[in-house]
């Protein structure tokens, strides 16, 4: 009687080292690429805003006019001091902090000019959640983006430290940016306070670029006076921090 069994195709039948060569050549296959084919990244779009890569860097160029109390006989603003300088983040390593995610340590640096070398000045730190990314400055933790971007979003970018509630949001959402003549093909605004009265002018906006992060921030922080129909400004700053060069 002819046996069946024999002429069957099931794969029992094959030895135990040809079905092992067969697994590791169907492995093979599916896993390679050729040179040119690009893998996608995992990282959500929005995370693009605030990369951690380590050993990168950012040079930015800070202008701050230093609006002191000490005006003439009429009022006028005469007593104004201006500085300039440069400052350089470094995003030296990453490390596992007390909430058991990862973040990374950002080395600060700062001269008054290109011509002069770099001063180590302190040791700030960022991380990435899935909800938020967050940048502990001077020991201070703010929330600088809330995930994912959308322009519904509002957030308290001090969530996380002593000062007031402060409501963040996002305008003018993937548009494209020059900062001191460098293009950005997409970028966002964040808006963390705007508040203009008789008396006071409060403006706190950072801008963020794909691949780079922070790229354009303007700190105003002003006391005025209604004098003769006009404004005069009776003390307070003017902060400007704007890209210079990054290695992204």
């Amino acid at each position: 009687m002819l046996n069946l069994h024999v002429r069957t195709n099931s794969l029992s039948c094959y030895p135990k080292m040809f079905l092992w060569f067969i697994a590791v050549l169907f492995v093979a296959i599916n896993t390679s690429c050729s040179d040119d084919e690009t893998i996608p990244s995992t990282l959500p779009a929005s995370f693009r805003y605030f990369p951690l890569d380590t050993n990168t860097w950012v040079i930015y160029d800070v202008d701050s006019i230093v609006h002191l109390d000490r005006d003439d006989a009429y009022g006028v603003d005469t007593s104004i001091e201006r500085f300039s300088f440069q400052v350089m983040e470094v995003t030296d390593s990453a490390y596992i902090d007390g909430q058991n995610e990862t973040a990374y340590r950002i080395s600060r640096f700062r001269r008054v000019n290109d011509s002069l070398p770099w001063q180590f000045q302190s040791v700030w730190s960022a991380k990435r959640t899935a909800s938020n990314a967050q940048r502990v400055e001077e020991n201070i933790r703010f929330v600088r983006l809330s995930f994912p971007i959308d322009s519904r979003s509002t957030w308290n970018g001090n969530a996380f430290n002593y000062y007031p509630e402060e409501l963040y949001y996002y305008e003018d959402i993937h548009q494209p940016l020059i900062v001191q003549g460098l293009a950005f093909d997409s970028s966002v605004t964040v808006i963390q306070n705007d508040f203009v009265s008789n008396v006071n002018r409060i403006t706190k906006i950072e801008k963020y670029a794909v691949g780079v992060g922070l790229v354009d921030k303007q700190l105003d922080s002003l006391r005025l006076s209604l004098n003769f129909g006009g404004v005069l400004i009776l003390n307070g700053l003017e902060y400007s921090q704007r890209v210079n060069s990054y290695s992204h």
